[in-house]
């Protein structure tokens, strides 16, 4: 094993401790909503508190007491919360399997899209702010003026009953167009956080 690798292990390794004890608070945040029962809306909350567990557990890796100095330090860094957040992705959807609860989008991907935030977004706002709780803030409204700009194609689209018609709703299979939108713009915007983020310690 080359010197570089090992290096690169052993903070990766050092990584994961230092977030073992705010990656266990984000892995059992949305637990109790999940066993509470198989209702809908206990998906969708449960997933709001998975995506905030994730964004506290992101700012607390990226966290501006210590900051990545390298490209080195950015990716384990990067690598243990990926690591985190997968296992997290992993426990929701079993749980969430296990307590009959139903989605109308499947749980591994509704987990998937609601985490993607935290691994670009989030770390980037915490990085350019150098204040966690504000970068969890402005992470949730960006998230949620994706999905109102997606609710005004869906007026567009639709007409001015778009939102009697189902069209806004929560519900995968009404509300396609406005839900596609609204992941789809999430994914982009954390995917050009992410690219930034990497360009900083790329210099």
């Amino acid at each position: 094993m080359s010197k570089a690798l090992m290096n690169d292990t052993t903070s990766l390794a050092a990584e994961l401790r230092r977030l073992l004890f705010p990656w266990s608070f984000a892995l059992l945040l949305p637990i109790p909503l999940l066993m509470a029962g198989g209702e809908h809306v206990n998906s969708d909350i449960a997933a709001l508190y998975l995506a905030l567990g994730a964004a506290w557990l992101a700012t607390e890796a990226f966290h501006p007491s210590q900051p990545p100095a390298t490209l080195a330090q950015w990716r384990s860094r990067m690598g243990a919360l990926v690591i985190y957040l997968a296992i997290n992705a992993l426990v929701f959807s079993l749980f969430g399997s296990f307590a009959g609860v139903n989605s109308n989008i499947p749980l591994p991907l509704l987990a998937a899209l609601g985490l993607a935030p935290s691994l670009g977004l989030v770390p980037w706002l915490t990085l350019r702010l150098r204040q966690p709780y504000a970068a969890i803030v402005l992470g949730a409204l960006a998230v949620a003026t994706i999905k109102l700009a997606a609710c005004v194609v869906a007026r567009v689209v639709y007409g001015p009953d778009y939102i009697a018609q189902g069209y806004a709703s929560a519900d995968w299979h009404t509300a396609k167009l406005m839900i596609s939108l609204m992941w789809l713009g999430t994914l982009s915007a954390s995917a050009v956080a992410l690219v930034a983020c990497r360009r900083r310690f790329a210099r």
